[in-house]
This record gives C-alpha cells, sequence and structure tokens, in this order.
C-alpha cells in the first residue's frame, strides 16, 4: 500500500518538517512539502497523510488549498492528519477539531512540538503512536 504525506512549511510551519521527514521514514512514505509543490497525482497512493500546524484553529493556507484541489480524489484515499501545535490550552481540542472538519479528515491527531515526553529523536512521543496507526 503506497502512502504520500503532505505537509506544509513556512514561517509558523517550520516545525512541521522534523516531523513530517520522520514520519516518513518510518511509515515508508513519499513525501511532498507544499511550499515546493501544489500539484501532485495522488493516484499511485492509498493513503494520505496530511500535515499542518494550528493556526489559531485553521489549518496551513497551502493545505486548505491543496485539499480543496483534490477533495474529490482524497475522498477515495484513507486519509490522516497531523496537527502541530506550539502550546495547549482550553481552546486547542477545538481549534484541531475546526482544522480536521475545515480538512474533512476524520482520523486527526495532534502534536505538541513542546510536549516533555520526547521519543530517542526529540520529536513528541505521540508521533510514535501516530506511525503505529498507518501500519
Amino acid at each position: 500500500m503506497a502512502k504520500a504525506l503532505i505537509y506544509a512549511t513556512g514561517l509558523l510551519t517550520k516545525g512541521n518538517m522534523p516531523i513530517a521527514k520522520y514520519i516518513s521514514i518510518k511509515a515508508n512514505t513519499d513525501i511532498f512539502n507544499l511550499k515546493d509543490l501544489m500539484r501532485l497525482n495522488l493516484d499511485a497512493y492509498d493513503t494520505v497523510i496530511l500535515g499542518t500546524a494550528n493556526n489559531t484553529g485553521s489549518p496551513d493556507k497551502l493545505v486548505k488549498e491543496f485539499v480543496t484541489n483534490n477533495r474529490e480524489v482524497l475522498q477515495t484515499k484513507k486519509t490522516y492528519l497531523y496537527v502541530i501545535i506550539s502550546k495547549e490550552d482550553e481552546r486547542t481540542e477545538e481549534q484541531v477539531k475546526n482544522i480536521a472538519e475545515t480538512l474533512g479528515v476524520a482520523d486527526v491527531v495532534c502534536f505538541n512540538k513542546k510536549s516533555e515526553q520526547l521519543n530517542g529523536s526529540g520529536l513528541p512521543s505521540a508521533v510514535d503512536d501516530f506511525i503505529a496507526k498507518l501500519e
């Protein structure tokens, strides 16, 4: 089963790159940074993993645009979403839920990049739990 990991980086989302690369290596995916690419033929993939930051309850604009442009194809794929946050507060859960609804992805997980529980690579340990779901 072929998997694609599609994520965005930018000023607010620069922390996404190390997490995306780690997930890609561990889950054996092809990886695409939307900063460098907006068109992608998804026909070869059964599973699509989307990565975005929490921009106050909204996904990264490149991720949102990609999903909007590929909504029909994505509906035929097993789709996962991870959202990176830099702090957790009482609004986080609602914001992550809003991002998932905006992108139309039910299977969503949130990574706090400032988590105290880190794996051996210095990333939130929740990343490894997410990767286990992909196999």
